[in-house]
């Protein structure tokens, strides 16, 4: 991490210097004039595709975030010993990661809302399958699955989100979605765990699943009811 924020630092020039310098010539804007003020938070909200962006980056990152993180505790219930934790996760990062610059292409061809909508499924198919799995080859492919739809939808909602702010508002965006799908996650990983103790694993199962599918059936429903694309704010 110290490494890597080094490089950060040493980045030139700024990538935000570059995004304002695109979107003022895009716009026509003289050299020199001040950029667009960035508006609040609430109107930035409240623009079309930003609610639905949000909702698949926030319920895309708590639920696999919080499935993750119980995983250990899944797989030692079912009597395995606690090194094939490794191999659940190890897999489950594969598909969280290793696909990324595959998964940026196949959005930007099929579209932001449809690869939101798909990795919100595909998250909840495989959470679901932890009500059956109980093998670590089985309970691995759900734990990919879980990471390759997470990639999905949060690379398509991120991706959308930063189209729908300006260089200015982007940080204050991309910052409150970040922070809600992190409080929502940790939130659900304690919640999670209550459920484990008191019911069982099939209620953690359960619960993931709808709270990843509901969302999804939501932002379809919004689409088929003629939401139209947004056109980007930014300049790629």
């Amino acid at each position: 991490m110290a490494v890597g924020l080094v490089l950060i630092l040493c980045v030139r020039p700024d990538t935000r210097t570059i995004a304002l310098a695109m979107t003022s010539a895009a716009s026509g804007a003289q050299p020199g004039e001040p950029p667009a003020e960035p508006a609040p938070l609430r109107v930035i909200l409240r623009r079309p595709g930003v609610p639905t962006a949000l909702v698949a980056a926030l319920v895309s990152f708590a639920g696999m975030v919080s499935i993750m993180n119980l995983t250990g505790y899944i797989v030692v219930d079912h009597g395995h010993h606690q090194s094939d934790v490794f191999t659940v996760i190890s897999l489950h990062i594969v598909g969280m990661y290793a696909l990324v610059l595959v998964i940026g292409g196949l959005v930007d061809r099929v579209g932001r809302r449809p690869a939101q909508i798909a990795g919100l499924f595909l998250m909840a198919a495989s959470t679901l399958g932890l009500v059956w799995f109980e093998t670590i080859a089985w309970t691995s492919l759900s734990l990919f699955g879980l990471g390759l739809g997470w990639n999905l939808a949060y690379v398509a909602a991120a991706s959308e989100l930063a189209d729908l702010a300006l260089p200015a508002e982007r940080g204050k965006l991309i910052g409150f979605s970040d922070l809600l799908s992190s409080v929502t996650g940790a939130a659900l990983a304690l919640l999670g765990g209550v459920a484990i103790t008191e019911v069982g694993i099939a209620a953690l199962a359960l619960g993931g699943t709808a709270f990843v599918a509901l969302p999804a059936f939501w932002i379809l429903l919004q689409s088929a009811a003629g939401a139209r694309p947004v056109r980007p704010l930014s300049v790629k």
